[in-house]
Formats: C-alpha cells, structure tokens, sequence
C-alpha cells in the first residue's frame, strides 16, 4: 500500500489493491476495467497509482478542458509515455479554450467529434508501437466505451489485446451510457447506435476482463 495518506473513496481504495495484485502473476489479474458514474474517481485513482508505484507504461489518458462558464467543453489525449502524466484531469479557463489537438468539443449545443484522433490513438495502441522497443509493464486505456468504438480500427485493436493471452496488464477506464451521454450520442443512426452497444458488451463480457464499479464514499487511506 501506498506510504502516501491518499483521500480516495472507499471503492477506490479497493481498486487501488486489486491494481496492486495485478503484478502479482498469482492473483490471475491482467486485464481490469474500472467503470462508474462520471466524478466517481475512476481516472484519479489510476492515476494516484501510477504515481505511487512507477510501473513502465504504454497507453493514454484524458484530459477535460473547459470554460469556467461551461459553454466550451473539449476533451484531449494525453498520450504517455510519450508526455507527462498531466497534473490535472480537469483544467479551467477564464474565457476560451486554447487551440489544441481535441477529439471532442462542444459549444453551447454545438458537437464536434473527431475520428481521426481515433485513427491516430489507435496506431499509438498497436502491437507494433507497443512493442517497439521495451515491453511496458502496463497498458493503460483511459478512456473508452463510447462512440469511438464505431472505428473499426480502434475497435479491432481493443480486441486484439484483449484476445492476447501474454501481454502487459491492462487498466481499461471504462464510460458509463447515462441519460446525459446517450444524448450527446442522438446524432448516430439507429444502425449505429445497435453496432455501439453490441461491441461494448462484446468488451464487458470477455472472458480476459476483471470489472469494477465505483461508489462515492469517501474514507482516508
């Protein structure tokens, strides 16, 4: 355990064990995906992990950016460890947001989601870039299970990895399809909308795939 005193939730706290058991080859786990509301601390915690315990990483993580109004909210990729682990998740603007690489941005009602980051990310998560040179102790997915999972690519490589039998431990922070989410999905066709969930189930029941869902009560470790 951390020899950090770290406010985490009690939930967190029991995910923050079972990543620790991932590198234990005994306790079978390899691949976890942390799944909850939004504001349930599903990044936070993997993120107090990863500080604490330095392990090599191959993966991605995302950022919030957003006015202090609420009119602009945009979502970027951290792509590690090509970057640094952000400080923060969520980062507040008096006016505008600055121009960077986002895959989503919303203006007032207006929605603009990028596939092409997609097409990018997951290249960043193939068997090649992964492997190219050290093989990393952990993959991290942070985070998936929405409309990016249209792209076949994206999609495939998920699969891939998950199908792998030798392979890095992999964190999946996994999106949960609230009301609220599942509006800002309104645009896809009914097709689309069928093809979204059957291959988010196909995600949630593999057999690689140990799932563990957030609450909010908050305990000091």
């Amino acid at each position: 355990m951390s020899k950090r005193q770290l406010k985490l939730f009690g939930s967190q706290m029991e995910i923050y064990t079972h990543l620790e058991k991932m590198f234990h080859p005994e306790a079978g786990l390899n691949t976890v995906l942390l799944t909850g509301k939004s504001g349930a601390g599903k990044s936070t915690v993997v993120q107090e992990f990863l500080r604490e315990f330095g392990v090599s990483i191959h993966g991605y993580t995302t950022v919030r950016h957003r006015s202090v109004s609420r009119q602009e909210v945009a979502f970027q990729h951290i792509y590690l460890p090509e970057s640094a682990t952000p400080p923060a998740l969520t980062i507040e603007y008096p006016n505008h947001l600055p121009d960077l690489e986002y895959f989503l941005r919303r203006v007032k009602d207006s929605v603009v989601f990028d596939r092409a980051a997609f097409l990018k990310l997951a290249d960043y998560m193939s068997p090649q870039q992964v492997y190219r040179s050290k093989t990393p102790e952990l993959m991290l997915w942070d985070e998936l299970g929405g409309e990016e999972l249209l792209i076949d690519h994206l999609f495939e490589t998920v699969k891939y990895w998950l199908d792998l039998n030798e392979k890095p431990a992999q964190i999946i922070v996994w999106k949960k399809q609230f009301r609220k989410s599942k509006l800002r999905l309104a645009h896809l066709t009914a097709e689309e909308e069928d093809i979204l969930e059957l291959r988010r189930q196909e995600i949630l029941s593999h057999t690689s795939i140990h799932i563990h869902d957030l609450d909010c009560e908050e305990v000091e470790i």
